[in-house]
């Protein structure tokens, strides 16, 4: 994690305006179950009214709004992604010819070097991370809160939900991002092999025993990645079953109670059909918050392999990238 932190720490400011970017739209959409609920609480008296349309255009106008956020943010985090790729890129450029022989032993600087491709998967995994990911938690967060509201009961409910999302992600965290870099190892082996034959490749051209022995071996070592993938899957399959309860009794958990606290008029109709907006909300984030996870156990990794070459003594004279 302080690797990543350490990568993505120069672009602080832009991150910060992301996350800023990504707070509003989550407070804009929360026009929609509040609209929709003085909508309802106005149709109830069997006529449309002036206030009706307005509260229609509202709506619509938060929606409008937030989408041109949104596309602000893509903007900022495009803009992102070209950063991180340029200052890795020459970070690479700086420490290769400076690196300490003594670093090199043992090592193969052109395999090495295939690390940087890990800078391709942070690339990928930022847009998920800062759009996605913030976007599912501030979603949670802001909903639970108007949620609680509308009944004292609620604030129960929602610390619950909070509580069970952080429990879930603290239980297998450590072993999803060890199979990760497990399964990320193992790939990386699989590439410095083939990259091998391809080098001394007229050594393996006409003789059949050495092509076979080719097949054996990618085969051997692609099964060890294998193993290594299946054992991650297997983590994020429980992050998947788990938001599947968690959704299930939501849902379940505000159908009753909402039901009951309507009849107990206790709640409008409208109040229950906002709150079920929300929970809908709520379901369809913590499912975007766990199926996303895979994405930060890939930055992660990438940021682990990237010290790989990061990570390597530069020579006495030479001064340390950035300064």
């Amino acid at each position: 994690m302080q690797r990543l932190f350490r990568l993505l720490h120069p672009e602080r400011k832009t991150i910060n305006y992301i996350f800023l970017y990504a707070v509003v739209i989550g407070v804009f959409s929360l026009s929609i179950p509040l609209g929709i609920s003085a909508v309802f609480n106005f149709l109830t008296n069997g006529a449309m009214y002036s206030s009706t349309y307005i509260l229609i255009a509202f709506v619509l106008t938060g929606v409008v709004v937030a989408g041109l956020l949104l596309i602000g943010q893509l903007s900022l985090v495009e803009y992102l992604e070209q950063k991180i790729f340029l200052r890795s890129s020459l970070e690479f450029a700086y420490r290769l010819p400076r690196i300490q022989p003594s670093e090199l032993e043992d090592k193969n600087p052109v395999e090495l070097v295939n690390r940087f491709f890990d800078v391709i998967v942070i690339q990928k995994g930022i847009i998920k991370l800062l759009i996605d990911l913030i976007a599912a938690a501030v979603t949670i967060f802001s909903s639970l809160v108007l949620l609680s509201f509308y009944h004292p009961l609620f604030i129960v409910l929602s610390v619950v939900v909070i509580a069970l999302i952080a429990i879930v992600i603290a239980i297998y965290y450590r072993n999803g991002l060890s199979a990760s870099i497990q399964e990320s190892e193992h790939k990386y082996e699989t590439v410095a092999y083939l990259e091998n034959v391809a080098a001394n490749i007229e050594e393996y051209r006409g003789d059949k025993a050495k092509m076979q022995e080719i097949i054996t071996d990618t085969d051997m070592i692609t099964g060890k990645y294998l193993t290594a993938r299946n054992s991650h899957f297997r983590i994020l399959k429980r992050f998947f079953s788990a938001s599947l309860i968690l959704r299930t009794l939501l849902f379940g958990s505000m159908l009753l109670l909402g039901s009951y606290f309507v009849v107990e008029r206790q709640m409008t109709f409208g109040q229950f059909v906002a709150a079920e907006v929300l929970i809908v909300q709520v379901g369809y984030a913590i499912e975007k918050l766990f199926t996303n996870l895979n994405t930060i156990f890939d930055m992660l990794t990438g940021s682990v392999k990237l010290g790989a070459v990061t990570d390597l003594a530069l020579e006495e004279d030479a001064v340390p990238y950035g300064y």
